[in-house]
């Protein structure tokens, strides 16, 4: 019986391992990461999978079992790798990867600071998020709502930048974003200049190119707008307006920087900065050497004024003067009023009025 037992298990893990090389992702797929590390059959265990009690083994949650045969609530069970665990991004409050990440980090409704709930995304936040339209229905918010926990990013025929696409209940699958992790592809929308193998700067700000394969659309854009609806459309839209009439919201995608005179940015005051947020570049080209080029076409999107998951700045705003040395809230400075830099600092990175 117990010989039969272990050849069933193995079985299943093997089929599930297949299974998951069909989702063609960033991590969590394939051998990076084995099924029984966030589920547990039968909620009940108290060693490894072998006699000596080997194996690595995620720690049972105190309230289960859990839904869908997960080991912990989900967001305790994504933190118990992603939150200073040294072998995986730390994606919660304080930064202990030693980098500058990309998306900084989230905070819970519990964090008290210097990462408040003002400061990004809120991790178990029920409120309903900026710009949502239709009725919220309240539910918690959590990893997955964002990101697909086994790879890839659901719809998507390419591999998903982050696993970003998710498989949450709250506002549907979403998109992913198609990258490429070895050689920059143009026609991919994210490049990571530090392959899977690469974990020194893995996810960091300076190894992230944000290419932009469609001049009419931001495919980082179509993520966030699945729950920040309103404040997403093409130009002309009732949620963009337009250059002639007056823009009600500021565009995330078309419209390049320099190209609208007058009360527009300036792709000069821009590619003149030292450090230059992340915008899209139809040419592959990375942020520090964006230049002054009405011909690279370069576009802002979500990316270029938040942080993914958020920073020690309100709603993940990146305070970047063009002066400094780059952080997670933007860079050191000192801003256009002689102190650290601040909001208006974002502004100017692109605009010349103030």
């Amino acid at each position: 019986m117990r010989k039969h037992l272990f050849i069933v298990l193995g079985t299943l893990f093997a089929v599930a391992a297949l299974a998951s090389l069909g989702f063609a992702g960033d991590y969590h797929t394939g051998a990076t990461l084995q099924c029984q590390q966030c589920h547990v059959m039968h909620y009940s265990q108290t060693h490894g999978y072998n006699a000596n009690g080997g194996g690595f083994t995620t720690p049972l949650g105190t309230s289960g079992p859990y839904h869908y045969l997960l080991r912990n609530d989900i967001n305790d069970l994504c933190l118990s790798c992603h939150d200073g665990g040294g072998f995986a991004p730390d994606v919660f409050e304080a930064n202990a990867d030693g980098y500058v990440r990309q998306a900084g980090g989230l905070n819970d409704l519990a964090s008290a600071g210097p990462y408040y709930p003002a400061d990004g995304h809120t991790l178990n936040s029920t409120d309903a998020p900026p710009g949502y339209v239709g009725t919220w229905a309240g539910d918690p918010l959590n990893c997955v709502n964002c990101h697909a926990a086994h790879g890839g990013g659901f719809g998507t025929a390419a591999d998903s930048y982050r696993n970003l696409g998710g498989y949450g209940t709250l506002v549907g699958s979403g998109l992913g974003i198609p990258y490429s992790s070895v050689t920059n592809v143009l026609t991919t929308w994210v490049f990571e200049t530090a392959n899977a193998g690469n974990t020194v700067n893995h996810y960091g700000q300076t190894a992230i190119i944000f290419n932009e394969p469609d001049q009419t659309a931001s495919q980082y854009a179509e993520v966030c707008k699945a729950c920040h609806t309103e404040f997403h459309g093409q130009v002309g839209s009732p949620e963009i307006g337009d250059e002639v009439d007056g823009f009600v919201r500021h565009p995330t995608e078309t419209v390049n920087i320099g190209a609208v005179g007058g009360g527009g940015s300036s792709l000069t005051d821009f590619a003149a900065k030292t450090n230059q947020v992340q915008v899209m570049s139809k040419n592959g080209l990375a942020a520090g050497s964006y230049p002054d080029d009405l011909n690279e076409e370069l576009t802002q999107s979500c990316m270029s004024c938040h942080k993914g998951h958020g920073n020690q700045n309100s709603f993940g705003l990146i305070y970047m003067s063009g002066n400094g040395t780059l952080t997670e809230e933007g860079d050191t400075g000192p801003g256009v009023n002689g102190g650290a830099p601040t909001y208006k600092d974002l502004c100017k990175q692109c605009h010349v009025q103030g």
